[in-house]
């Protein structure tokens, strides 16, 4: 493995927001009387695409629609500001990477303008060279997303590895023949995370030692 590029996911790897997201979600579905969901349950039942959440959760959206729904959880989440903030290790990791001369960048099921505003807002614009986000707030699937980075830089899937926290972060790297590894204090929990077979991390500072300790990957110092 000869890892060039390093293509992070955004919420729940870099972004520690599974809290907010878990109680966005909860206000929907209780509002609504379809039961609670903690932050534990959250982490063992999101997926992606976030209807199958939504539709196994008993919305019928012959009576609401899935854009309304999709309205009101991001209203949610943004109310949810005080329980969002990088995760601790998340800045030192990124720079890390950087000093290694691996180049960075995100592919992220949020909408581009949330996205974008969020990496502004913490100062990390300059530390990315693409930043790939839906152009709604719906958090479909990301695979046509990490598709349409291989045809935006200069490397081949083999050298990249796809960093996140959730089970379609592991499906979309497989899709398209990138490299992945997960850490487990995102959005899934570690138990769903290591059915994939990717390489499972309690946290980022834990897989920076482990690929620091990996001979196989070619660093280049800076």
């Amino acid at each position: 493995m000869n890892i060039k590029h390093i293509v992070w996911d955004w919420n729940g790897t870099l972004l520690n927001d599974a809290i907010a997201s878990a109680k966005a979600i909860d206000d929907v579905l209780n509002k609504r009387n379809l039961g609670r969901v903690p932050l534990e349950l959250y982490r063992r039942k999101i997926v992606f695409p976030v209807i199958d959440v939504y539709i196994e959760s008993g919305l019928d959206f012959e009576k609401e629609s899935f854009q309304d729904i999709c309205d009101e959880y991001l209203n949610n989440y943004l109310n949810e500001a005080a329980n969002i903030s990088l995760h601790d290790d998340a800045e030192f990791v990124i720079k890390e990477f950087q000093k290694r001369g691996l180049i960075q960048h995100i592919v992220s099921a949020s909408d581009i303008g949330v996205l974008k505003n969020q990496i502004n807002y913490y100062g990390l614009e300059k530390n990315f060279d693409k930043v790939l986000g839906q152009d709604n707030n719906r958090a479909d699937s990301k695979v046509n997303l990490a598709k349409q980075l291989l045809t935006l830089v200069d490397c081949k899937p083999v050298d990249m590895l796809f960093i996140g926290d959730t089970i379609h972060d592991y499906e979309v790297a497989n899709e398209v023949g990138m490299n992945s590894a997960l850490v487990s204090n995102g959005h899934c929990n570690e138990e769903r995370l290591k059915k994939t077979g990717a390489p499972v991390y309690d946290n980022l500072t834990a897989l920076l030692n482990s690929l620091s300790q990996d001979r196989r990957l070619s660093y280049t110092e800076k």
